[in-house]
């Protein structure tokens, strides 16, 4: 449809040239008044054809007839003037060529070309017959000239012919050209992706381009319901365009067909190619709707010893009313929703496996936590008070899901730091302090190889900077510390003050308060510590702590009781 909107662009562009052009032709003859208002008429006309032609939502519900219409206008108008002006008409029938020329170029269809010929051949033979018999001109003299323009028509019609064909041969070449790039870029670019919600998002904007449609829908089986589900949609046309897309319940219940049977295929036009498709369908609605659309399955084979596939999904396409597909968007589509099904089947796996490796490593992490009364359930406490702090400041449900990710896991490279070292009740030697130090990076590490996402890495590896730019392993200046690692800085800090450790009992609140309003502004972020405090005074975090205090038996009331 973009390629056909340009090359009426470019038509009503020189349009305006042929006006031109037979203004300056007819000038002497037609009566001023006349000429003034055929004039604005065919301004008007033309300026509205090319108000239409930039808009591309107006010209996908009226693209087609618009086209038809210009024709019909464009042969009447050229009449009109032979007609009214029988002395300028040796030179004037000549614009009938811009017709042809134009239909010719514009659809690069012979059928159509056809049709437009022979309107123009008639209305050239009327307004021959008309100015011949206004000039007083025998039927001999009428009939040359006929012929004469009729010879050079049908020439006209030979080059549009030519020009079509030309066309669409390059468009032809062109198209194949970007099919064959874009699904080498899509194939490329989908290695990229951890996210099938994102992947799919790529491939249908990918192929609803390349397949010349309007929108389409990606629907994909759900692992855990096996339901339907769509996971993208894409369209060219927004809400507010006027122009419907397909009804919903009839792509569900293409995608439902196409689910049942495993086999793809094309709508045309309130028509299937496919009788067992109609039957399927509810008539009524489906004889109601005008949209060509084209629906492919995506299938797997789901071993290797059989020959059986399954079906993962449904990829739907389609176009404007009255607007058909090119016979190459069927292949197209069919290669988009192999690359697709095989790109989802390897992410889905890789998820898996990720998610096991990730399990792993959380249960590691607990484990490692486990062999010290004093840090039993740190991470799982620090991931918590992280999140709740998270969601007091109103930070984003995307940027909590990283915030817990890298809590659950922040403190695995303890793994290399000895007992000795962790559970020791006195002050670490500089040598001691330097191997402690050194955990965030260890931790950081670990996690890179399960590819999980950067600002996860980089929040694990940045746990325990500072606000003032003093803290490790980087030193970060303050404008590089993104909130949610500030956040993830002062849960740490705070489960490290709640909870007991080798060198000291566990705080007393007033103590704990007091060294959080001293470290505000110096280590940590006051805007954080602030929320942390308004968690406390409601009494948000005693659930957290519940389990550390009986474990340990120690409750943070009784001491602070004891402070008192």
């Amino acid at each position: 449809m973009e390629k056909r909107r340009r090359a009426e662009k470019l038509v009503t562009w020189l349009r305006w040239t042929v006006l031109i052009l037979g203004a300056v032709v007819v000038a002497d003859e037609i009566p001023n008044r006349l000429a003034v208002y055929f004039g604005c008429a065919l301004v008007l006309y033309n300026a509205f054809a090319t108000y239409c032609l930039h808009n591309y939502t107006i010209f996908a519900k009226c693209g087609r007839r618009l086209s038809d219409i210009c024709r019909v206008v464009d042969t009447a108008a050229i009449t009109l003037v032979l007609v009214t002006c029988p002395k300028s008409a040796s030179i004037i029938w000549l614009l009938y060529w811009f017709v042809l020329v134009s239909s010719g170029y514009a659809s690069a269809s012979l059928r159509k070309l056809v049709y437009d010929s022979a309107v123009v051949l008639c209305a050239n033979a009327l307004a021959t017959l008309y100015s011949g018999s206004a000039l007083g001109s025998s039927w001999s003299e009428v009939g040359y000239t006929l012929a004469i323009r009729s010879v050079g028509l049908v020439l006209g019609v030979l080059v549009a012919a030519y020009v079509a064909k030309v066309r669409s041969q390059d468009e032809l070449a062109s198209d194949r050209g970007s099919y064959l790039q874009a699904i080498l870029d899509c194939g490329t670019k989908l290695t990229q992706f951890r996210d099938v919600h994102e992947l799919a998002v790529h491939v249908l904007q990918s192929a609803v381009t390349q397949s010349g449609a309007q929108g389409g829908e990606l629907l994909l089986v759900d692992e855990e319901t096996g339901e339907l589900e769509r996971e993208a949609f894409h369209s060219f046309l927004d809400n507010g365009s006027g122009v419907e897309g397909l009804p919903e319940s009839l792509v569900r219940s293409y995608a439902n067909w196409v689910m049942r049977t495993g086999r793809e295929f094309v709508v045309r036009a309130s028509k299937s190619n496919n009788n067992e498709v109609q039957k399927s369908l509810d008539a009524a609605e489906f004889e109601l709707d005008n949209h060509h659309a084209i629906a492919v399955p995506l299938q797997w084979q789901s071993s290797s010893t059989d020959n059986k596939f399954s079906v993962l999904g449904v990829l739907v396409v389609w176009r404007a009313p009255a607007e058909d597909f090119t016979p190459d968007a069927l292949d197209i589509l069919k290669i988009f929703a192999a690359i697709a099904c095989a790109a989802i089947v390897n992410l889905r796996l890789y998820t898996r496996l990720q998610r096991s490796f990730l399990r792993t490593l959380q249960s590691l992490a607990a484990s490692l936590e486990a062999r010290d009364e004093y840090t039993r359930g740190h991470s799982d406490r620090v991931m918590k008070v992280a999140c709740m702090i998270a969601e007091e400041l109103g930070v984003p449900s995307e940027s909590i899901e990283i915030l817990r990710s890298a809590a659950e896991l922040h403190d695995i490279g303890k793994i290399g730091v000895p007992d000795a070292i962790l559970r020791k009740a006195g002050k670490l030697t500089a040598e001691e302090w330097e191997t402690m130090r050194r955990h965030p990076i260890v931790s950081e590490e670990i996690c890179r190889p399960l590819g999980l996402p950067p600002e996860v890495l980089f929040l694990i590896k940045h746990h325990h900077e500072r606000i003032d730019g003093k803290g490790y392993p980087a030193g970060l200046p303050p404008e590089e510390q993104p909130l949610i690692q500030r956040i993830l800085v002062v849960a740490d800090s705070f489960d490290a003050m709640r909870s007991r450790r080798p060198y000291r009992d566990v705080m007393s609140e007033e103590e704990l308060v007091s060294e959080l309003n001293r470290s505000a502004g110096r280590t940590m972020d006051p805007t954080v510590v602030e929320a942390l405090k308004r968690l406390m005074d409601r009494g948000d975090l005693i659930p957290v702590y519940e389990e550390h205090d009986r474990l340990t038996g120690v409750s943070f009331r009784a001491s602070r009781d004891r402070a008192a």
